[in-house]
């Protein structure tokens, strides 16, 4: 099978994941902790948010490691969190980012990077796709496997 083109794959290390569990009358108090955490300077590469069936949301997010306590400190001051399960958090994570035109209109290419990953044990901690670009966190410690893995799929310049 032959690669697939893309335009660049890049790295980020020294990150964290943050994974909070709310209820859903918490969340409309996430616009403004994003506010101040965007007034405080502090740059939050990958979010997601998804629904349970029961209403609660699920917010994971990633962000320089320096930065956990504040932004711990923004979502628990905004969102109440002392009544909530705690955040989960994993350190040491890399955010792998890759750019590639119309990626996200190939069929499969989810499928494929993840079935990439998984045949060299790569543990996918959280993932997201758009049109034109897939991101990926995984541990600090298959950061070379990853980028292996991607290798043997990918035609990066």
């Amino acid at each position: 099978m032959a690669k697939i083109k893309l335009h660049n794959i890049l790295h980020s290390t020294g990150q964290t994941l943050l994974t909070i569990h709310l209820e859903e009358w918490k969340a409309k108090f996430l616009p403004s902790v994003f506010y101040a955490l965007r007034e405080e300077g502090i740059a939050i590469p990958f979010v997601v948010q998804s629904v349970d069936g029961s209403g609660h949301f699920t917010l994971s997010l990633a962000t320089v490691q320096n930065n956990l306590d504040r932004v711990q400190s923004a979502f628990q001051e905004g969102l109440d969190l002392s009544q909530s399960t705690p955040p989960k958090v994993r350190n040491d994570v890399v955010l792998i980012t890759l750019y590639g035109p119309h990626l996200g209109e190939i069929p499969g290419i989810a499928s494929r990077i993840l079935s990439a990953l998984t045949v060299d044990r790569v543990g996918v901690l959280a993932v997201s796709a758009s049109l034109n670009s897939a991101l990926l966190v995984v541990p600090l410690e298959s950061l070379s496997k990853s980028l292996r893995s991607l290798d043997r799929l990918f035609e990066i310049p």
